[in-house]
């Protein structure tokens, strides 16, 4: 943020300290929405279909991802979602993933949501891409269920 910064004893004797611009500002941000239904029952993560693309402007700035998508599971099974960019995973191949949930009875349809921060180090364009899995196999995920919109944000931000 640039400005005036000052406190009172400042503002009192006429005094002001100038603060400069640094990073944390937002630079730019893109979102996509994915609406059909993807399901699951192996131990492998598949693609969601929910997906956002980001050129950074600079090496030094940093990507920041917000997900959300309606998942349906059913009693007794766990579910684990990672990002992924590109071809990685960013979770760092936890077998966990990122975010994992579990039904104790019944079957559950709810929102699943998280943020990232990456700094991904790069001015070429990033896809992010939200995955998920089951814990174990046989049990079934469904993702964007009964068609449910899903929505990813990629914010960068200024780094410097």
């Amino acid at each position: 943020m640039g400005g005036v910064v000052s406190d009172n004893l400042g503002r009192a004797s006429g005094l002001v300290k100038a603060v400069s611009a640094g990073g944390g500002k937002v630079l730019q941000v893109v979102g996509a929405t994915h609406a059909t239904e993807s399901e699951t029952n192996a131990t492998t993560y598949i693609d969601s279909g929910l997906d956002v693309a980001i050129t950074p402007s600079a090496t030094s700035s940093k990507i920041l991802i917000f997900a959300t998508l309606s998942i349906t599971y059913y009693a007794g099974a766990s579910f684990y979602f990672t990002l992924f960019r590109g071809a990685t995973d960013l979770s760092d191949d936890d077998a966990q993933g990122m975010l994992q949930t579990t039904a104790v009875t019944g079957a559950h349809k709810l929102p699943a949501s998280f943020l990232f921060l990456d700094s991904p180090d790069s001015t070429s364009e990033l896809t992010y891409s939200v995955y998920g899995k089951a814990a174990v196999s046989g049990n079934t995920l469904k993702m964007c269920s009964g068609g449910t919109a899903a929505a990813i944000t990629a914010f960068e931000i200024d780094g410097s």
